[in-house]
């Protein structure tokens, strides 16, 4: 049977703040704190007959005259676990507290004996769904949609990911609201909504996403701190019990925990990277597929030297090739010498510090796959969130242009709407475009820079920006790469006017625009712009 004890701890401890040592100083707020990092709520799993409820109770009448912090029976809860109508009996004799039902919540997190049902997960679906600002959706951008979505609509998550593996179905319908939110700031979005696919806006910035969390990989992540804290903290009260993780959880912390053996006491023989910087899976593959599941989860290196039990534990066909590992096997462990009054050290290897860390964790789902080329020019340059978003979907060609809005079979300009002579790409638009050549040359040249403007071989906006970046450095690359952050933004602006507003293009509208643009980014702090008010020197 399960009980939570709720304590009111407060009013004992400002009268016993003498007898616990506290200095006499501290206001109220201060012991209150002081505290909180002692006492708090309390589950206790017990058998439901009087003895054990008896002792349990006496203990705690002990604890609290010593330290001041009493039980409030009153605040607290007896919740019967498969327990018959006579043992619920006893229990309402032994406790004067309120009694509630299993399945219950503890501190958020809903507790069951079984899976969790669909209907106690959905509750949790539906919070995110009302986190939604609704009308206020509107008013933001897709780059202030985008930090809701991380900063609260995942944030959300991340305590209760920690604690348990939510279903595939679940993590569907929160990617979904996610998702949804995005591109349309609804809980609903069509395909056509979404311009870029959520896998890559779910990646890390340098692998071309939004840096929006994987819930998956983060749950993952969240969770091998249980492992690593099993290691590395073995006094834990928790750590002796068995964890129950997803097999990819397991595999993480196989790969990323290298134990440095001292006793032995706390590292596993057969599955921890002990010897060596490895484990013996990884060394003898053939040998470890003969042994027990039991004794490969709980064979100590301690108890495997000692009179070396570890032969004992083959129990499956001696093959050739189990016989040959055995051999090798034994060449190795043959000087191995255990420190007695050592304790067994473990290190995290994918941080730099030896020390387990949710981002090196969660980084780590990530290793192999390739760099965004223009990650750090559109993330780490001086622009408004709404025109890195613009630019990072430039980089994708995920702009509604004439060609993308063909392919589709929706309505579209025949003819580039600046210059009505080619048809429109977001290449074309930005660079090749006679309307943009000329605008480039004419901002460029007011700083200087007018030699790196897009000459006719140019036909790609991302290779021509990473090029005339390249020429430059210090603060003014930095300038130029908000200049052009601002340029294109501009150019993409006026486009939507000829289209839906009917404007004409005028180069001298815009070139105004730019101007009073780059006047307002530079009071906002985009010192790289301020810098390019004197002529610049390009580098040879």
């Amino acid at each position: 049977m399960l009980f939570i004890l709720v304590m009111d701890v407060l009013g004992h401890m400002i009268s016993k703040a003498a007898e616990l040592g506290l200095p006499q100083p501290l206001s109220r707020c201060a012991l209150q704190h002081r505290i909180s990092m002692y006492a708090d709520d309390m589950v206790l799993f017990l058998h439901p007959n009087a003895a054990d409820i008896a002792v349990t109770m006496d203990i705690l009448h002990l604890f609290g005259t010593a330290s001041g912090l009493k039980t409030n029976l009153q605040k607290s809860n007896v919740l019967p676990i498969r327990c018959g109508e006579q043992e619920i009996e006893v229990v309402q004799q032994q406790l004067p507290c309120a009694l509630s039902v299993f399945p219950c919540k503890y501190l958020g997190l809903p507790l069951s004996l079984r899976r969790l049902t669909k209907e106690h997960v959905q509750v949790i679906i539906d919070r995110i769904a009302d986190q939604l600002p609704g009308w206020k959706a509107d008013l933001l951008t897709r780059a202030g949609r985008r930090i809701h979505v991380q900063f609260v609509l995942t944030a959300m998550l991340v305590y209760l990911v920690m604690a348990i593996d939510l279903p595939q179905w679940a993590t569907k319908a929160i990617d979904k609201i996610r998702r949804s939110y995005l591109w349309r700031g609804r809980k609903e979005a069509r395909g056509g909504h979404c311009l870029v696919a959520w896998e890559t806006a779910c990646s890390p910035t340098e692998l071309g996403g939004l840096g929006i969390s994987n819930l998956k990989n983060l749950g993952w992540a969240l969770r091998a701190r249980w492992l690593w804290l099993q290691k590395k903290e073995p006094h834990r009260p928790w750590s002796a019990l068995s964890i129950q993780v997803p097999v990819q959880v397991q595999k993480l912390c196989s790969m990323a925990i290298i134990s440095d053996v001292g006793n032995g006491k706390n590292t596993l023989f057969w599955t921890d990277r002990w010897l060596h910087g490895h484990c013996i899976k990884d060394l003898a593959p053939r040998l470890f597929a003969v042994i027990p599941q039991r004794k490969r989860k709980l064979r100590t290196v301690q108890q495997a030297l000692a009179n070396r039990t570890w032969i004992l534990d083959i129990k499956g066909a001696l093959t050739i090739g189990v016989i040959m590992e055995y051999f090798q096997l034994w060449d190795l462990l043959y000087d191995f010498e255990l420190q007695p009054e050592v304790e067994d050290s473990h290190t995290w290897k994918l941080s730099n510090g030896g020390q387990y860390s949710a981002k090196s964790a969660y980084d780590s789902f990530f290793v192999g796959k390739i760099l965004f080329r223009p990650w750090e020019r559109i993330w780490k340059t001086w622009a408004p969130a709404k025109c890195r978003f613009f630019l990072w979907l430039v980089a994708h060609k995920r702009c509604w242009t004439s060609d993308r809005l063909a392919r589709r079979g929706l309505p579209h300009p025949e003819k580039c709407p600046l210059c009505d002579q080619a048809d429109e790409s977001i290449d074309h638009l930005l660079i090749e475009c006679v309307f943009s050549r000329q605008f480039w040359y004419y901002i460029l040249r007011q700083v200087g820079l007018h030699s790196l403007a897009p000459q006719p071989s140019d036909n790609s906006f991302d290779d021509w920006w990473e090029k005339a970046s390249a020429a430059t450095s210090g603060l003014t690359q930095k300038g130029l790469n908000s200049l052009i952050f601002l340029g294109a933004w501009i150019i993409w602006n006026h486009r939507n006017s000829c289209v839906f507003d009917g404007a004409i293009p005028n180069i001298a509208e815009t070139l105004k625009l730019v101007g009073d643009e780059r006047r307002r980014w530079t009071l906002a702090g985009a010192r790289g712009l301020s810098h390019l008010t004197a002529p610049a020197q390009v580098v040879s």
